[in-house]
């Protein structure tokens, strides 16, 4: 294949470093810094960078290193199972965003290691139909490419006895799912056709494989799995509202939401796979009691699945909370206006307060006290908080006094103000 790239036009950011991933998984030719920077059409600068960043992703999620001289070999170090994950994400990353490198370099690359004939590969596309057809799934044409070359990739592995392996809890998990038998088939087929040594741990990959290659949405299914987690997400909802005294309008879409997003994070946290929540610091920050009653409505879920949901996971499903609250009562987030003056730490002790009396958004300003006392409050404030005595601005909105601790009349008061329409 060649790797002219002198008319080929820029590749993004997110291309070049699938294209770099990808390469390392090769699975006979060593990746260096000179053969990457030339596939990509960039210098070697770029390319460092973009392992910089590669390296951080997948350590973050799947715990893996580059290790190597990037002069000489690079090489994807880690165990066999993370390192299937992670190919099975950035796979079909790749096929989303740059196909053609797909199937001009990585899918080439694994038919001549395995000597693929014609009649295997029909063998392969044979096995996706039987796959689809047993589990009553529709499989995309994307769906169909991906599980080709990620098929070839793990008759690879199996080959040179690079196995999977599992502890007692996840063997347990996976041979409880209805996708188990289809995987024992699968890999009883692949056995045969490419001589294969048996192995056990082998058949719960692929039923791992098949279970995350699942869409989840609640209404495509009535299997026993799914009506167990539907059931601990409208716990989960039930316990939300009672431990925060609100209700949802629109209960059933939110559950369909969590649906979609908790299905995968059970698997993710019982295969210790990171999920990337650039908004959790914002969350952590800006909405303390949201985060803390999302952690405490989730505990009889995660007790249901004998898991441990990571700040991310409960960060994200803390999001979708605090929007439907939002949407319910449509409201917009509370303009306050906190007035400083000479303690910084008093300042931002008062804010913390303020957020911890509401799981409502609050879009908290400061402005120095001299200037409040000279010009008021800039248009749209709702409320006024000052931990320091201040005379109100003429017909401002309200100016509240916030004297640390707060007391329990004053949380209340300060409450309704703040949740109010």
């Amino acid at each position: 294949m060649s790797t002219d790239t002198s008319s080929a036009p820029a590749l993004s950011g997110q291309q070049r470093r699938c294209h770099l991933l990808l390469m390392l998984f090769a699975p006979t030719s060593e990746v260096n810094l000179e053969a990457i920077s030339q596939i990509n059409g960039v210098g070697q600068s770029v390319t460092l960078q973009d392992i910089a960043e590669v390296a951080s992703e997948i350590q973050q999620f799947y715990h893996l290193e580059i290790g190597g001289s990037s002069a000489d070999s690079l090489q994807i170090q880690g165990s066999v199972l993370n390192q299937r994950l992670c190919l099975f994400q950035w796979l079909r990353r790749t096929l989303r965003c740059s196909p053609t490198f797909v199937e001009q370099h990585f899918a080439p690359q694994y038919q001549q290691a395995l000597s693929l004939t014609h009649q295997q590969i029909s063998a392969l596309e044979l096995c996706i139909n039987d796959c689809e057809q047993q589990l009553n799934r529709h499989f995309e044409p994307r769906d169909r490419q991906f599980l080709l070359h990620y098929l070839c990739y793990y008759v690879w592995t199996s080959r040179y006895q690079h196995h999977t392996c599992f502890d007692q809890t996840q063997r347990q998990w996976l041979r409880r799912k209805p996708e188990q038998q289809v995987a024992a088939k699968l890999q009883q087929t692949l056995n045969q056709l490419f001589d294969l040594p048996a192995n056990n741990d082998e058949s719960d990959f692929l039923t791992l494989m098949l279970t995350l290659l699942k869409n989840h949405s609640y209404q495509t299914s009535g299997s026993p799995e799914d009506r167990r987690l539907m059931s601990a997400i409208e716990q989960t909802v039930a316990c939300f509202q009672q431990i925060c005294g609100m209700s949802f309008s629109s209960q059933e879409e939110l559950i369909n939401q969590l649906f979609a997003h908790l299905a995968p994070a059970v698997e993710r946290c019982h295969f210790n796979i990171g999920i990337d929540n650039s908004l959790l610091e914002e969350v952590v920050r800006k909405y303390p009691r949201l985060m803390r009653t999302t952690q405490k409505a989730l505990a009889p879920f995660e007790h249901e699945y004998q898991i441990r949901f990571s700040r991310e996971e409960v960060g994200l499903v803390a999001i979708s909370f605090g929007a439907w609250l939002m949407q319910d009562n449509a409201l917009q987030e509370k303009q306050i206006l906190l007035l400083t003056w000479d303690n910084p730490q008093l300042e931002a002790n008062v804010e913390y307060q303020l957020r911890e009396l509401t799981l409502l958004p609050l879009n908290i300003k400061y402005l120095p006290l001299s200037d409040y006392q000279q010009a008021g409050a800039p248009s749209g404030i709702a409320l006024v908080i000052s931990p320091y005595a201040s005379p109100p601005f003429g017909q401002q909105p309200p100016l509240i006094l916030a004297e640390l601790p707060l007391k329990r009349q004053q949380r209340k008061m300060l409450r309704t103000l703040l949740e109010s329409h």
